[in-house]
């Protein structure tokens, strides 16, 4: 049987490695509620359409991390940040497969930036 080690947020409580700390909950929270939600940051009927239209291209139809998965969402390889010329720069795009490549690695990649 494997445990995971324990880690010292940065509030200085102990805590399991893979669990969030109390004030890392509330941190996202506050957060989550500043953020606009995603039509405000541009993911509108524009973007469902042309993000599709990318995927159909048989060059894009597999997961550009190479985990050999069927892509499934558009990611920019740059965020974006509100800019809207490299929001909407195709040279940005990249196929990706919605989970575990966009949820989880690129999501942890960005924040970290």
């Amino acid at each position: 049987m494997s445990f995971k080690p324990r880690r010292v947020c940065s509030c200085g409580k102990v805590v399991w490695a893979g669990e969030l700390c109390a004030c890392q909950i509330k941190r996202k929270a506050e957060s989550d509620r500043r953020r606009p939600n995603a039509n405000d940051r541009g993911y509108d009927s524009k973007w469902r359409r042309e993000s599709k239209a990318f995927l159909a291209l048989p060059e894009n139809r597999f997961c550009a991390c190479g985990c050999g998965r069927l892509a499934d969402c558009v990611d920019h390889k740059t965020p974006h940040r509100g800019d809207k010329k490299l929001f909407w720069s195709r040279s940005n795009w990249q196929p990706l497969a919605s989970s575990p490549c966009h949820a989880s690695r690129k999501q942890s990649e960005e924040c970290r930036q």
